[in-house]
């Protein structure tokens, strides 16, 4: 087992340097707000009537957790699609945004093929690619990443340019003092919770340290939704550890009652329960009876909230680093490199074997 207070034994596990960019989110975040301030889009792009977000993996999460933002403070209905075919509803009213790091994320080309049959009203993100080049056939505003890593280690690339779209859209009310608050207090999280921090006066590290050899269970709200998804993929991809996520209040309707079953369940999984300052009054009481029910059945759990909160999307950068850095710790207890994916990899080679070409719906 690696030893996670000694940096030269994290860079022996850690050989692509995944640590820096988990350190990297907070400028990655200050760095693309600062680029889209000075990209102007389209002005009858204002006009659309609703929003849909493509992007698979790494480069999907963004939407989600923009999704969670505007359906608590905006007007406009977003969708997210994780899939190939673009719903019949699309049409010359509807903004699509098209998210893929690599930019040769075959779902999301396959979408933005059809959407591009549909509106004009379309936004491209990626690192280049085929995207980049599809995208100039429909005359698509391009934002390009410069920053090399895994898709899923580019986030602040990708969701601030989605939070920077909706603020100038004004489908969302987000301004400088509310990203300057966000990157301040994420400065400050990392600055509690960096390699250099012993597990003692760590956090991250204490938790990762209960999180050995046990399955995580998120559980997660309102505008932390999709961020129970963030640490799940963490801890599936960087630690190549079991992890689920459930939402609440749905998950106590069912999920629940699936706490019985097997009978050594609780020697197995961690239950971590993310809370918000801004979560319904009903959802905050629902967490605290959760965490009674979770020691009434012996389960192991740990409820977490950023402290200081700061705006609602200040929350939430943070709980998103806040698990970064517990998913890299986990990684270097499991002794394994948090950067390949080489089951996607596989995967990836197989489909590459029989290349798709488009359905050619329109």
């Amino acid at each position: 087992m690696a030893n996670i207070d000694n940096l030269d034994s994290i860079r022996k596990v850690d050989r692509d340097n995944m640590l820096q960019n988990t350190q990297d989110f907070p400028s990655q975040i200050e760095e693309c707000w600062r680029d889209w301030k000075r990209t102007a889009i389209p002005t009858h792009f204002i006009n659309a009537k609703n929003v849909l977000i493509l992007g698979m993996g790494g480069s999907g999460l963004g939407g989600g957790i923009i999704k969670n933002f505007t359906e608590l403070m905006s007007m406009i209905p977003v969708t997210v699609l994780k899939d190939y075919d673009i719903p019949l509803w699309v049409d010359k009213n509807t903004l699509v945004i098209a998210v893929s790091y690599s930019g040769s994320t075959e779902e999301t080309l396959e979408a933005l093929r059809q959407a591009g049959q549909k509106t004009d009203k379309i936004i491209t993100i990626s690192t280049g690619g085929a995207l980049a080049s599809l995208g100039s056939q429909f005359k698509a505003l391009h934002y390009k990443i410069n920053y090399g890593a895994q898709p899923r280690a580019a986030l602040g690339y990708s969701l601030t340019s989605l939070m920077a779209i909706f603020a100038k859209l004004k489908f969302l009310e987000i301004n400088d003092d509310h990203m300057s608050e966000a990157i301040l207090l994420l400065q400050g999280l990392r600055k509690k919770i960096d390699a250099d921090i012993q597990t003692s006066h760590n956090p991250a590290k204490l938790l990762a340290n209960r999180l050995e050899n046990k399955i995580p269970i998120i559980l997660t709200s309102g505008t932390l939704a999709e961020i129970g998804g963030r640490w799940k993929t963490h801890f599936n991809e960087n630690a190549k550890n079991a992890s689920y996520a459930e939402i609440m209040p749905e998950m106590n309707h069912n999920s629940l009652v699936g706490l019985e079953y097997p009978k050594n369940l609780k020697e197995n999984i961690f239950v971590i329960i993310l809370e918000s300052k801004f979560d319904h009054p009903r959802t905050k009481l629902r967490q605290k009876i959760v965490g009674q029910i979770m020691v009434k059945r012996q389960i192991p759990y740990e409820s977490i909230m950023m402290q200081p909160t700061g705006n609602i999307y200040a929350e939430a950068l943070q709980m998103i680093l806040f698990g970064d850095f517990v998913a890299f710790y986990l990684a270097i207890l499991n002794n394994v490199d948090p950067n390949p994916v080489e089951i996607i990899k596989f995967l990836k080679d197989k489909l590459a074997e029989s290349p798709f070409e488009g359905r050619g719906r329109g």
